[in-house]
């Protein structure tokens, strides 16, 4: 069951990501079905308009080599997002593709306030 916190900080990260977030493109590349012909299965992607804001990766995660200096954290309001984020996917930035390498959430309570994205380009 959900209550007031989830309601409260899953709007409140929803409002404060979008105030001060940058538009982006979600990419998700799906693999479409196997043509023997080819010997392969078509890939398509499926773009997602996402708003995030964009940081450096932490210095805990820089000094046990979790991340390097290129790397770029994104956090996402989980409340704002049609699909969660997944390992894999791109994110698309300035015209810069990022790949996702990690993805972790942070709950409100019952539900996820935040997707928190490590991103490599």
């Amino acid at each position: 069951m959900t209550g007031a916190l989830d309601s409260r900080a899953r709007a409140t990260a929803e409002r404060m990501i979008a105030a001060y977030g940058k538009a982006m493109t979600l990419r998700r590349q799906v693999a479409g079905t196997y043509d023997a012909t080819t010997g392969a299965a078509a890939v398509t992607n499926t773009d997602y308009a996402v708003v995030g804001v964009l940081g450096a990766p932490s210095k805990t995660m820089l000094d046990t080599n979790a991340a390097q200096s290129s790397d770029m954290g994104v956090l996402l309001a989980a409340s704002a997002l049609t699909v969660v984020p997944l390992v894999g996917d791109d994110l698309v930035a300035d015209g810069v593709t990022w790949e996702i390498i990690a993805v972790r959430a942070t709950y409100s309570g019952e539900l996820v306030a935040v997707y928190e994205a490590l991103a490599r380009s």
